[in-house]
């Protein structure tokens, strides 16, 4: 008995025209490539970005606490005959400071620090110190850092 099978020669034909890519494959696999690179890219330029934010929020805390340190070693001694008292808002005008990271490569960022002294409380004597650091990002975004503190007079 002999077994035939059909389109026994068409079987060779058919895998010769699946051999390799057609052009729609080539485009589509291009495709998702540059997506995916682009996405990669793309995350890259965001975290840098948000990195130097990050720093520079950092440095304008420090530029603020500075200026808290400033207004901690003002002499304010009621005990005293008279009484000395440097604590005052004109004693710490507002100044330009720059930020700068060292070693990026960037100009910085110029900010601004205010210092505001309100007193809360005269018995006891209590006052508040109030430092902003005002500063913008790449020219765009305006940020402020506040730093804030209770102060009484030396003992």
């Amino acid at each position: 008995m002999k077994t035939s099978f059909p389109n026994q020669g068409s079987a060779h034909f058919l895998t010769l025209a699946r051999d390799g890519m057609t052009l729609v494959e080539v485009l589509v696999s291009l495709i998702i490539a540059t997506l995916t690179i682009g996405g990669i890219v793309g995350g890259y330029i965001f975290c840098s970005t948000s990195t130097e934010k990050t720093e520079f929020a950092q440095l304008a805390s420090a530029k603020a606490m500075e200026r808290i340190e400033e207004t901690r070693s003002a002499i304010w001694d009621t005990a005293s005959y008279p009484v000395v008292d440097q604590l005052l808002a004109t004693n710490f005008p507002a100044t330009n400071v720059l930020l700068n990271i060292v070693g990026s490569g960037s100009s910085g960022s110029l900010a601004t620090l205010t210092t505001s002294i309100s007193q809360i409380s005269t018995t006891p004597p209590l006052r508040r110190v109030r430092v902003d650091c005002a500063w913008q990002f790449r020219g765009t975004d305006w940020m402020t850092n506040t730093i804030e503190t209770i102060r009484a007079p030396d003992q």
